[in-house]
């Protein structure tokens, strides 16, 4: 009877133990990834079967980054990158409006036909938007290890320049942060990277530098 009785109460501290293991693995687990959360992308969403429908290359490359964005959990730092931009952006076109001479309200009214609450709203969620697409390139970028060489971003500084109307590049890089160019341009390359292992039609050759 006491060799039960013995049995019994060391099933029950075993199983205490053990459940007591899983409950602190799970609660770890559970504050590590809301502090994960609050720092980053949690899950980056599945990349390896991407398809796209256009043959033009800027429209492909939109389309598969959104099919990303859809499968990707995002953390707050991505909600406070968003915020920035939002900021900044914000602030940009109150200097505009400044510069104008007029009403921030006049200045929404007769440029975009809308009123501040509105713009408000579509500011914001376009930032949110841009802070995800950036944020699952740079991360697929840094785990498929693709680099901006120095001849890729001269050959890619020249298609910027181009593009914002400059003939002279020292002048280019003293209006523009480099750095930022930087990381556009890879960005850009991960796109490229991704319409590559991508399915779909045969994409216009473009300008893949």
């Amino acid at each position: 009877m006491n060799k039960d009785r013995k049995k019994h109460r060391i099933v029950i501290v075993v199983f205490a133990v053990v459940f007591g293991l899983a409950f602190t693995g799970l609660l770890t687990f559970a504050i590590w990834d809301n502090i994960v959360s609050e720092k980053s992308i949690v899950r980056l969403g599945d990349y390896s079967s991407l398809t796209y429908t256009a043959t033009d290359r800027d429209t492909a490359g939109t389309q598969v980054t959104e099919q990303i964005v859809k499968r990707t959990r995002f953390g707050g730092l991505v909600k406070k990158e968003a915020d920035k931009m939002y900021d900044s952006s914000m602030e940009h076109y109150r200097e505009e409006a400044e510069y104008l001479g007029v009403g921030f309200s006049d200045y929404l009214k007769h440029i975009y036909g809308t009123d501040e609450k509105s713009f408000s709203k579509s500011v914001r969620e376009s930032a949110l938007t841009v802070a995800k697409e950036e944020a699952v390139l740079d991360a697929i970028a840094d785990l498929e290890g693709i680099t901006l060489t120095e001849i890729r971003f001269e050959r890619l500084i020249y298609k910027y320049m181009e593009s914002a109307g400059y003939t002279d590049r020292e002048q280019f890089l003293i209006d523009n942060d480099e750095k930022e160019m930087r990381r556009m341009m890879r960005r850009e390359l991960t796109v490229d990277w991704l319409l590559e292992h991508a399915t779909g039609p045969a994409l216009d050759e473009g300008d893949t530098e």
